[in-house]
């Protein structure tokens, strides 16, 4: 036996992981002898000796031989394999037996020999010389590896076998460590269950104790450290660590601490726990992305510059999905204040007149905070939409009518506008942009008005109206039922009209001129400034002089029979130029001098 602990070393690291470990190189030397049988007075000639690899790739066993000593150290028998055995698994067994073996215990040795005889009162065994050898009874002499005090000192007793006890280490797989150089250490009596190699294995493999981890950095985080607990059940074992493509490496059972810094990007880190038979469990696993990048706020949307403060609306999105934003709005030059808000955006309502900076920032779920984007513009009232719009009935029932059922529609001169309708007097409420239509109305007279509301809320005070009465009569009898009459084919499409060129939104040119054109070839275009009516015009088209203060010209083109219902518009605003100011001061200090002049000489009178 003593030889052998030269490979304690190689076959403890091959079974750490038991039946699932690694494949030894294919030989003969993980081997131990498992069970020893002398036979009995009822079958003498059924003595066997059992061997049993402890690492998977042992069937190589063709040469090599079973040694057989009697009491007093000679060799009695040497039975050697003349080829190898088929079956190689980790704790497979391979049976070298006398003839009657089969007979007395119903199992085919894998090497048969007659002359195989072991002595029950003491003798030895050894597997290929000098690899693993045992001794019983009143064994005197030695053995090519040291085999320690004979088991059972008094012999073996008669019907039972001599088994390797698998208690150290994993207590349900023989391992190297079983192996104490000592047979009464290491042998103990049991009934005989002789296996060859075609038998099932028996052995498990033993699990190591399992590792749980308890504190760990959030996922994800900015910081570049990372401290973990953890903690093995059962209690007591010890643990090895590894963060990454390093190694497992042991670790303190208070925990570890890697201080960095850990790149951007993710890790992982793994723990498993070790018992003190070496048994390693499966290890528990953390990955975390490590992120020190701050996301960008960008502002998508934001008002006109100037613009008035009804409503002053902001869109925003960050670099980073899943971010959160803050908010600040200062005027002229007050200190931001910033505040969480929402991802769909943020609108602000009544501001006063004066300068404002609006900014936004964004923090990721590392908690990484960007720089803010920012936006300055100035709010100036004046310039809000004060002017209602105009509605327009387009289409609408005969007066008289005869059919019970009537139908409307209509049109804003200010594009996307909604609509609210009455009829005979009802309370306005919003009716659809494209018409609207009553069934079910009795005879006699009835008036329908409609009024537009634009963007600004500006709500048309002059509602479109219109009355008509209903006169139906009664039908015939019978009824006669006609057939359905063949829908009208659909009418041309009305002309778009957009606006090319157009005043700037604050101007002092009192004339403005806007450029426009048609979808359609050959269009005619109407135009209107301010509430007048819509006239003949073409494009270029000139305003006659405007006086200061806030103004809007529509055009609408006109083809085919039909006109664009969405005239297109143009809102300005016309200001007074420092010439007209520096008049008025003017002319305001020429008063001034001549009411000093005639208080001091009095008004002169001229010569008749």
């Amino acid at each position: 036996m003593g030889r052998r602990r030269i490979l304690l070393a190689i076959a403890a690291a091959l079974l750490g992981a038991g039946l699932a470990a690694p494949s030894a190189p294919a030989s003969f030397h993980l081997i131990s002898i498992r069970e020893v049988y002398p036979g009995s007075a009822a079958s003498p000639d059924s003595g066997y000796v059992e061997l049993q690899m402890y690492a998977a790739g042992q069937e190589l066993v063709g040469g090599r031989a079973v040694t057989v000593y009697d009491a007093g150290g000679t060799v009695a028998g040497t039975f050697a394999f003349t080829s190898n055995v088929a079956n190689g698994a980790n704790q497979q067994t391979i049976l070298v037996g006398d003839s009657g073996v089969e007979g007395a215990l119903g199992v085919v040795p894998d090497l048969v020999d007659s002359d195989f005889t072991l002595a029950a009162a003491g003798g030895a065994a050894c597997w290929d010389g000098t690899l693993d050898c045992v001794s019983w009874g009143a064994f005197a002499g030695s053995t090519p590896s040291t085999s320690g005090s004979p088991a059972d000192p008094s012999g073996i007793p008669d019907g039972m076998a001599l088994r390797r006890t698998i208690e150290p280490g994993c207590p349900t797989l023989l391992e190297a460590a079983d192996d104490s150089n000592d047979s009464a250490t290491d042998l103990f009596d049991a009934a005989p269950d002789p296996r060859n190699n075609s038998s099932p294995i028996t052995e498990t493999t033993c699990s190591g104790p399992a590792a749980a981890i308890d504190s760990k950095p959030p996922n994800p985080t900015s910081a570049t450290g990372a401290s973990f607990t953890y903690h093995s059940s059962p209690a007591g074992a010890s643990f090895e660590c590894k963060l990454d493509a390093s190694s497992f490496e042991g670790c303190p059972g208070s925990g570890i601490e890697y201080g960095g810094p850990l790149a951007e990007g993710m890790h992982t880190f793994q723990v498993r726990a070790k018992d003190v038979s070496e048994h390693v469990g499966a290890p528990a696993s953390y990955s975390w992305r490590v992120d020190t990048t701050a996301p960008t706020a960008t502002i998508d949307t934001h008002p006109a510059d100037p613009s008035p403060g009804a409503s002053a609306s902001f869109t925003y999105h960050s670099s980073e999905a899943g971010s959160s934003f803050e908010c600040s709005l200062a005027a002229g030059a007050a200190a931001d204040s910033f505040s969480a808000c929402l991802t769909s955006g943020k609108s602000y309502a009544s501001l006063a007149n004066g300068d404002y900076t609006f900014k936004v920032r964004a923090a990721d779920s590392a908690g990484n905070q960007g720089a803010a984007a920012a936006f300055e513009w100035e709010v100036d009232n004046s310039l809000a939409d004060t002017m209602p719009p105009q509605t327009t009935i387009l289409s609408r029932p005969a007066d008289p009518s005869g059919s019970s059922s009537a139908s409307f529609t209509y049109e804003s001169d200010e594009p996307g506008s909604t609509f609210e309708c009455s009829l005979d007097g009802a309370a306005f409420t919003g009716c659809p942009g494209a018409g609207t239509t009553y069934t079910g109305l009795a005879n006699g007279p009835h008036t329908f008005l409609v009024r537009a509301i634009d963007g600004s809320e500006n709500v048309d005070p002059t509602p479109a109206g219109y009355s008509f009465a209903v006169e139906v009569s009664a039908p015939p009898h019978p009824v006669s039922i006609l057939p359905a009459s063949t829908p009208a084919a659909p009418g041309p499409t009305p002309p778009d009209t957009k606006i090319t060129a157009r005043p700037r939104r604050r101007s002092r040119d009192r004339t403005p001129t806007v450029r426009f054109r048609s979808n359609v070839a050959g269009a005619r275009f109407q135009c209107s400034v301010d509430r007048r009516r819509f006239r003949a015009c073409r494009s270029p088209f000139t305003a006659r002089r405007l006086r200061p203060g806030r103004h809007r010209i529509r055009v609408r083109a006109i083809a085919n029979g039909t006109v664009d219902r969405t005239p297109a518009a143009s809102v300005f605003k016309v200001v007074r130029g420092r010439r007209h100011r520096r008049a008025r001061r003017a002319g305001s200090r020429g008063r001034r001098h001549r009411a000093r002049a005639v208080r001091r000489h009095g008004r002169r009178r001229h010569p008749a």
